[in-house]
């Protein structure tokens, strides 16, 4: 799962913020295991396109998809609470149908 978070409805250029939000699985020496990752994406003029920083990853090999996801979901509402709310998600990536918005009720419960 692949999620881009944005404070604005739609990427700009000279302007953007972002965090990308990664949920995945690896298989390791103990079978499959989950990693989670959070980038934060600024926008670079003199390169002309966004400039990624890893800001938090666990790799742990006994990393549950229960944890990792725990590890996204909180990561999300931290950087919704400072103001990045729209969400981009490929289709085939997306864990369910929803708004490009995190809804207030996923606030409230932060």
């Amino acid at each position: 799962m692949i999620e881009t978070l944005y404070k604005i409805p739609s990427p700009e250029k000279d302007k953007s913020e972002c965090y990308v939000l990664v949920l995945t699985s690896r298989v390791s020496t103990r079978g499959t295991t989950c990693v989670f990752m959070e980038e934060h994406g600024k926008w670079d003029c003199e390169l002309q396109r966004f400039r990624y920083t890893v800001k938090s990853i666990n790799t742990d090999e006994n990393l549950t998809y229960e944890q990792a996801l725990g590890l996204y979901e909180k990561a999300k509402r931290d950087i919704a609470r400072i103001g990045f709310i729209h969400s981009f998600a490929p289709e085939t990536l997306r864990k369910s149908a929803g708004s490009n918005r995190v809804s207030e009720q996923e606030l409230a419960t932060a």
